[in-house]
C-alpha cells in the first residue's frame, strides 16, 4: 500500500511540473506539411516521441523538465536533427521547434504552381498538368487550391501543358528547367472557359406545296468551321455551332439547292431562330 501511494504521488507531481515541445515538419523543397513524421525527443532522464497530422504539426507531451535533443524522420526524406537542445519547463511547451526534412533522392526534381481561370482568377481544382520531355511523362492534378506538384522529375528541360474541363487547354510559353534535389517554383496557368457554342434552327419546306422536307441537308461555312445537319419529318433542323458568321445552305434529293440571302450570326450560349428555306423542285422532274 505504501509503495502504490508512492507512485500515485510521483505520477502526480510529474503531471503537474511535465512540458512539452510542439512544432511542424515540412519538405524543403516545397514548404508541403508532411503527414505522419515521427518527432523524438531525449534527455538524460526523460523521452518522448509524436506523430505529425496532416498540417505537419505535432506536440509531445509529458515531459519533465530539462534539456533535450530533438530530431525528425519521414518516410521517403532524410532524417533531421534540430540545432543544439531544446529546453522544456515545467507545465509549458516549447514551441516552434520545425523541421524542413529533403527527399532522399536529390537526382530528381519537381515543378510546381498553381491554375486558375483566366477570367475572374478563381483557383480550378482537379485541373491536369501533364510534363514531358523526351519521351518522359509525367502528370498531376491541382488540388482544391488550383495548386499543383509534379514530382520524380529527372534533371531536363519540360514541356508543360494543362487542360480542365470546360476550358481551352494551355500550354507554357516556354520549357522548363528542372535540377535535381530542387523545385521549379510559380509554374502558373490561366486558363480561358472554352466558348459556350451556339445554335441554328430552322425549317425546310418544299417552295410549293409548303410541306416539309424531311431528311434534306442543311450545311453552314464560316472561316474555319463547318456544320450540317439532317431535318427531321417535320423538315425541321439544329446546327450546333461556334460563335462566328456562317453562309447557309440547303439541299434535298429532287430540289434545286438554295443559299440563305445574308451571312448567318451565331453568338455563345444563342440561338439563331426562324433560318428557314423554301426549295422548288429540279427542272427535271418538274417537267
Amino acid at each position: 500500500m505504501k509503495k502504490l501511494l508512492t507512485f500515485l504521488v510521483l505520477a502526480a507531481a510529474t503531471a503537474v511540473y511535465a512540458g512539452g515541445i510542439s512544432g511542424q515538419v515540412v519538405d524543403a523543397a516545397t514548404g508541403e506539411p508532411i503527414a505522419g513524421a515521427v518527432v523524438a525527443a531525449k534527455s538524460e532522464a526523460d523521452a518522448g516521441r509524436a506523430q505529425t497530422n496532416q498540417r505537419g504539426l505535432y506536440v509531445i507531451d509529458g515531459l519533465e523538465p530539462g534539456s533535450y535533443k530533438v530530431g525528425a524522420k519521414a518516410r521517403g526524406y532524410g532524417a533531421a536533427r534540430y540545432p543544439g537542445t531544446v529546453p522544456v519547463r515545467g507545465r509549458e511547451v516549447t514551441e516552434g521547434i520545425d523541421f524542413s526534412l529533403r527527399r532522399e533522392r536529390p537526382d530528381v526534381g519537381a515543378i510546381s504552381g498553381r491554375i486558375t481561370d483566366r477570367r475572374t482568377g478563381e483557383p480550378i481544382a482537379g485541373a491536369k498538368v501533364v510534363a514531358a520531355d523526351r519521351g518522359f511523362r509525367r502528370g498531376t492534378r491541382t488540388n482544391e487550391r488550383g495548386a499543383y506538384l509534379i514530382r520524380g522529375l529527372k534533371p531536363g528541360n519540360y514541356k508543360l501543358i494543362a487542360g480542365a474541363r470546360g476550358y481551352v487547354k494551355g500550354a507554357y510559353p516556354r520549357r522548363v528547367p528542372v535540377t535535381g534535389g530542387n523545385v521549379t517554383k510559380d509554374i502558373d496557368f490561366a486558363l480561358a472557359p472554352r466558348p459556350r457554342p451556339g445554335a441554328i434552327t430552322g425549317q425546310v419546306i418544299d417552295a410549293r406545296t409548303r410541306e416539309p422536307i424531311g431528311g434534306a441537308v442543311v450545311i453552314a461555312r464560316g472561316e474555319g468551321r463547318e456544320g450540317r445537319a439532317v431535318t427531321d419529318r417535320r423538315g425541321r433542323y439544329t446546327l450546333r455551332l461556334r460563335a462566328g458568321e456562317y453562309r447557309v445552305a440547303a439541299r434535298a434529293r429532287g430540289y434545286t439547292p438554295q443559299v440563305f440571302p445574308r451571312p448567318v450570326p451565331v453568338h455563345p450560349g444563342q440561338v439563331t431562330k426562324d433560318i428557314d428555306f423554301a426549295l422548288r423542285r429540279s427542272r427535271t422532274l418538274a417537267d
